[in-house]
């Protein structure tokens, strides 16, 4: 099960019951956009869970594939979805399918996140996806974040990000806003003076965008 929500005018919030549900849904989506490996190239479910076994801290650990226990949020920006619609990841799954029916008759540009009911920090992983989110849509919030973080040396934090979390490159800046912002997630490099500038930066666009957050979070 999933429910829908409008978290600004352009973010999109679903929320599903279980880990594993969502994990399942957004999993080719997510990495098309920013694995280190898979992002922007067309694969399978086969492909990617041959090469997370391997590379993955948990895949490594256990030699199984954990991806499904491993991640809590998700966020995706709209032209993620093109070359679903396209064909170009058939056959597409049912929970794929769903995804693209939902937002089918969106055309413009806009922003999709995800948490689940299971997780004992939901509050702390939305607020997580949310900064992505105006990350994206919003030019201000995104030019103003990135001033910021162009004052501190954060080479040390991407570097963790990209061992520990997996991510490509092109993410990392903006995953250094969000983990910077939403402190409460594991991470050893996150530098305080930093968080605290990011996080006002996010209360006041929060406000701007009109940022509502659904009463079951």
């Amino acid at each position: 099960m999933m429910d829908k929500y409008n978290i600004t005018e352009d973010i999109f919030l679903l929320i599903f019951n279980t880990q594993k549900e969502i994990a399942k849904t957004f999993l080719r989506f997510q990495e098309f956009y920013e694995s280190p490996k898979f992002r922007g190239k067309i694969f399978s479910l086969d492909d990617f869970k041959k090469w997370y076994i391997v590379n993955s801290p948990q895949g490594k650990k256990t030699g199984e594939f954990t991806y499904y226990s491993d991640w809590n949020g998700f966020n995706i920006p709209s032209s993620v979805l093109k070359p679903f619609y396209s064909g170009k990841f058939n056959p597409l799954t049912l929970r794929e399918k769903k995804i693209l029916k939902i937002f089918s008759k969106r055309k413009d540009k806009f922003y999709i996140i995800g948490v689940h009911r299971e997780s004992k920090n939901i509050k702390t992983f939305l607020q997580h996806e949310i900064a992505h989110g105006l990350f994206f849509t919003d030019y201000n919030y995104k030019k103003e974040v990135l001033n910021v973080i162009s004052k501190f040396n954060t080479k040390l934090m991407e570097k963790e990000l990209m061992k520990k979390a997996g991510y490509h490159r092109e993410v990392l800046l903006d995953e250094v806003q969000a983990y910077s912002i939403s402190t409460g997630q594991k991470l050893e490099n996150v530098i305080p003076q930093l968080s605290i500038v990011l996080q006002k930066i996010y209360k006041k666009y929060s406000e701007v965008n009109k940022v509502k957050i659904p009463d079951e979070v």
